[in-house]
């Protein structure tokens, strides 16, 4: 390896020059430095060396207030402040050093770094410092370095700095203790902050404490509610997590998710163990000087209006009526007004509907077209992904849907859709007396569902096949109860005539009174004959195709059908 780079200068190597100059007196930090870095060149750091150095020891020392082995340390670093990758093996080489006696010296080398001279990285487990550039402008202007804190006024200032020092992170490789010493340091700054303040009620170690401000730190520039491993690995030397925070962050046992800072991200009713997010209670009550809105991520997953198609359902009168109903309570000009006067009259303000009844009946579809005509979106669960087979696991899914869902609701103008779509498995009758861990399982379920339905301030519609076996504890709380029947004969001739374009009022009426089809089978039906009609080029209708395409649509005599929705 090349030896450190000198500056040259004429017949350096004279013992007529070296006379001269170290009889004369420096006249700048740089001149002195320049001549303990020619003297230092395999002297082994020996006293003829210190003795022959001596006088541009003292006048550096003198200038900086620092000891003279601490003056050649830096003069070696300085001399090569190019490299921002300065290793003590290669000072080691160049002075005829032994590593160890280096390594004995690593306290004075740890003095350079707590005067700010220095700084330290640790990449690939090497450690290597650089020469800060405030540090050369400094020694330029023959002035010693004087670090000054930041001089914050409030948290936004705050992470507006460690969001600068983030990105010095990423081109330095900054250590992961100086990375936290100038995190506690600007917290210092800020300590009389809501911020500060609140973030010190929660005892947490320095290792949690930079964990924290970071994941807070994600949040408030990119909005980021979905923080990976790989996310975390950047204020870690060597990109590398710590065996313990990443076993306890996978368990959900880390001091930041016992203490409610931190949770699982949920995805489709599912608690994700590698992606992370704050909680509500953490945003609330930590970041409330900043006026942020729980936007963008958070809204992942959410079926918005504008993505969903109109379609005209048929409905017997009483399904009409309560649709209606439904629609005119949804719209935005009406349900903000509706819920104020349920809050005066100390009423929920949550509404939550069932819509029951056979397969294929327009149950979804209905909820679809609601959301579209109000503006609103759908956020969709599918009870059994929520399920784990992990014991307790699907019982912080179904939590974290709920906290997810009313997070949402806070920061959203119009509060969403939470659709319980096919919620057969969660509104059975609950289990006396369950032995098993699965129907003890289920039993948790119901009773998280039905508590979070007590304090409900958005909208909930479940979907169910479910006519006779609904637990008389859901019953209670749902204020809209629609049971969709099959639709009359006169229903299904407008459902035939919309499906297909086609067909006649009389071939229509004369399918209605023929089979007594739910709306998702005469659609299924509908789509069957479209695709034959482009196979074979025929667009009229084929009536007797279509009552054989009806014959041959049920199984197991009309008990069983094969779609609905």
């Amino acid at each position: 390896m090349r030896k450190l780079r000198t500056i040259p200068t004429s017949n350096r190597d004279t013992d007529k020059h070296q006379e001269k100059a170290r009889k004369s007196k420096p006249k700048s930090i740089l001149e002195a430095f320049e001549y303990i870095v020619e003297l230092a060149e395999d002297s082994n750091l020996d006293d003829e060396f210190f003795d022959r150095a001596s006088a541009h020891l003292k006048y550096a020392a003198g200038k900086l207030a620092l000891t003279p082995i601490q003056v050649v340390l830096l003069s070696i670093f300085v001399d090569r402040s190019e490299d921002s990758s300065i290793r003590l093996s290669e000072i080691a080489r160049y002075t005829g050093c032994r590593t160890t006696k280096m390594l004995r010296l690593a306290d004075e080398v740890d003095a350079l770094e707590t005067r700010h001279y220095i700084r330290s990285s640790k990449r690939r487990n090497t450690l290597s410092y650089r020469v800060p550039s405030e540090v050369l402008a400094s020694l330029r202007s023959n002035t010693p370095y004087t670090y000054q804190p930041q001089q914050l006024a409030d948290t936004q200032d705050f992470f507006y700095h460690f969001a600068e020092i983030m990105e010095q992170n990423v081109m330095d490789d900054i250590s992961h203790k100086d990375l936290m010493d100038r995190t506690l340091e600007m917290l210092n700054e800020i300590k009389d902050s809501i911020f500060a303040r609140e973030l010190k009620q929660y005892n947490l170690d320095d290792e949690n404490l930079l964990l924290f401000v970071y994941m807070a730190h994600l949040y408030v520039e990119n909005n980021d509610d979905s923080i990976r491993f790989n996310d975390i690995e950047w204020i870690y030397d060597d990109r590398n997590i710590p065996a313990r925070t990443r076993r306890e962050l996978n368990s959900a046992s880390s001091p930041l998710a016992r203490r409610n800072l931190i949770e699982n991200v949920n995805e489709d009713g599912m608690a994700r163990s590698d992606a992370f997010k704050l909680t509500d209670k953490a945003k609330d009550e930590l970041l409330c000087e900043l006026n942020l809105k729980s936007i963008g991520k958070s809204e992942k997953g959410l079926i918005k209006p504008d993505t969903l198609s109109a379609k005209k359902l048929i409905y017997n009168d009483v399904e009409q009526t309560q649709i209606d109903e439904l629609l005119s309570i949804l719209s935005p000009e009406r349900f903000s007004d509706v819920q104020t006067r349920l809050s005066e009259a100390g009423m929920r303000k949550g509404f939550c509907c069932i819509f029951y009844g056979t397969p294929g009946t327009g149950k979804t579809e209905t909820v679809y077209q609601l959301a579209r005509l109000t503006g609103r979106s759908i956020m969709r669960v599918d009870v059994d992904k929520i399920k784990s087979c992990w014991v307790g696991e699907s019982e912080k899914n179904i939590k974290s849907l709920f906290d997810r869902y009313r997070s949402i609701c806070k920061h959203s103008e119009l509060a969403p859709i939470l659709l319980f779509n096919e919620a057969d498995a969660v509104l059975g009758v609950r289990m006396e007396g369950a032995s098993r861990a699965v129907d003890k399982m289920e039993n948790s379920i119901q009773n998280i569902i039905l508590q979070e339905m007590e304090s409900l301030d958005g909208i909930m519609i479940a979907t169910t096949n479910l006519t006779t076996n609904l637990d008389k504890a859901f019953e209670r709380r749902f204020l809209y109860k629609v049971c969709f029947e099959k639709p009359t004969p006169a229903a299904r001739a407008q459902i035939w005539q919309g499906m297909l374009k086609g067909l006649s009022p009389e071939q229509a009426a004369t399918l209605a009174e023929k089979f007594d089809m739910s709306g998702g089978e005469i659609e299924n039906i509908a789509r069957k004959h479209t695709v034959q009609a482009i196979l074979s080029g025929q667009e009229a209708i084929d009536l007797d195709r279509i009552v054989e395409t009806c014959s041959q649509e049920r199984i197991s005599q009309g008990k069983t059908k094969r779609v609905g929705f």
